[in-house]
């Protein structure tokens, strides 16, 4: 196995539990409440932020990832800022659900799993890259932006078909408010159950 499909294989089994409790997880407070508008409110903000990041390392980084190695734009400032970006969509996710279980799942699973992802890709590159690799590590922070690192070149080359999967990709997050209102009306007429609210009332 690729280590491209063992890292897809194990990011979509640490999802699995997260489409779980937003099929069957509902919270506590009114739907109409202003606690509810707030937390999506939020959810929106943390979605348009993942999109913006993945969007931004995509015009770096698109059909070249493990070709060549990309220390530019948002590469320059932090070693992984796509896994950053899906970090934000997730924690966005779970607040435009208002699911706090969701949130709570994300600190648990998600973090952990792509810490475990990244040093395998990090084996991999150091394989790849050799010195020019660990030279990089050695200068940029894996997760943590270092700002004053910042640098790029006036223009790059933007892959089409890479462009053409986020512009896909970004469609699919968009949609997601618009589940979330499809998954209340389903719980409403108890089409599909509620097996839990958390918080617990």
């Amino acid at each position: 196995m690729t280590l491209r499909k063992l890292r897809v294989n194990v990011l979509r089994l640490a999802f699995l539990p997260i489409v779980f409790v937003g099929l069957f997880v509902r919270p506590s407070w009114a739907l109409e409440s202003t606690m509810a508008f707030l937390v999506e409110l939020g959810g929106f903000v943390f979605l348009l932020a993942g999109l913006t990041v993945r969007i931004w390392c995509t015009f770096y980084i698109g059909g070249r990832k493990s070709k060549e190695l990309i220390t530019t734009g948002p590469f320059s400032i932090c070693r992984n800022p796509l896994y950053a970006g899906t970090f934000l969509l997730a924690f966005g996710i779970g607040l435009c659900f208002e699911n706090m279980l969701m949130l709570l799942l994300v600190l648990v699973v998600i973090i952990p799993t792509h810490v475990l992802v990244v040093r395998l890709e990090e084996g991999h590159l150091e394989g790849v890259f050799g010195e020019e690799y660990r030279l990089y590590k050695e200068s940029t922070p894996r997760f943590l932006p270092r700002i004053r690192n910042y640098r790029s070149p006036d223009t790059v080359s933007v892959s089409v078909h890479a462009i053409r999967r986020i512009a896909m990709d970004t469609i699919a997050v968009l949609l997601l408010p618009e589940i979330e209102d499809l998954l209340e009306v389903l719980h409403a007429h108890g089409i599909l159950p509620v097996l839990w609210h958390f918080p617990p009332a």
